[in-house]
């Protein structure tokens, strides 16, 4: 008779149900039909991933040894591997700088991946800080004033995107033969202003196609930012 202790461990270990324990090692007695129905419980056993050896008695045990317990094959479910988009270089902008590098990384993967919200927002984000560097670079830091263009001492923070647009148009008659470059330069960074506010601090304001931001010509924004940074 099959060991009500057997019975229990199997239950508790396999999660089923005695009558399912029960059935399963009737059928598996077919196949070893001379073994005690407690050495086929270790066999059932076994095969389910435990063991209720010391539930046997000697006999039960000593009838064990040359027989080969087959365990049911693992299955292992493949998972399709998927294929890495090609990244779609939407702004190309060359720095030394790994963190302006990153920025320019996920934009692209951003556009790449139909994120253009996100896409839109971190345009805004390079935007104003490589204008802001303009700032910095055309006038010296080591003056209260031209820190002030673009950082905000009494509010400790940085100056608000409008207010850096502001501040390059009116000195725009300093850039010289570039002041043409760089107003249109801001003509184009306006778009970015308003817009990409909207789209961060509104539900409504979603880029739900890749034509929206093709359409801002960001790139040639880019491209006018370069010329201005060079000597």
């Amino acid at each position: 008779m099959l060991n009500r202790e057997i019975i229990a461990r199997l239950r508790k270990k396999t999660g089923k149900e005695e009558s399912t324990i029960r059935k399963d090692i009737s059928l598996l007695r077919r196949k070893y039909g001379k073994l005690p129905i407690n050495a086929v419980a270790q066999i059932y056993a076994v095969q389910n991933g435990t063991s209720v050896l010391t539930k046997l008695n000697k006999q039960e045990k000593e009838s064990l040894p040359n027989i080969e317990i087959e365990k049911p094959a693992r299955v292992v479910q493949k998972v399709p591997r998927r294929r890495k988009k090609r990244l779609v270089e939407f702004v190309r902008y060359d720095t030394g700088d790994s963190f302006v590098r990153g920025h320019i990384l996920e934009v692209n993967m951003a556009y790449t991946y139909g994120c253009f919200t996100a896409a839109f927002i971190l345009c805004r984000k390079i935007l104003e800080n490589l204008l802001a560097d303009i700032l910095r670079k055309k006038y010296p830091q080591n003056v209260k004033s031209n820190i002030e263009l673009v950082f905000d001492t009494a509010r400790g923070r940085t100056r608000d995107f409008s207010e850096i647009l502001s501040n390059l148009r009116k000195r725009a008659k300093d850039f010289g033969p570039g002041r043409g470059l760089l107003e249109r330069a801001l003509n184009r960074a306006d778009l970015f202003k308003d817009d990409a506010n909207n789209k961060a601090h509104s539900w409504y304001h979603i880029v739900k196609s890749r034509k929206e931001l093709d359409d801002t010509h960001f790139q040639d924004i880019i491209d006018m930012i370069v010329k201005l940074e060079k000597p």
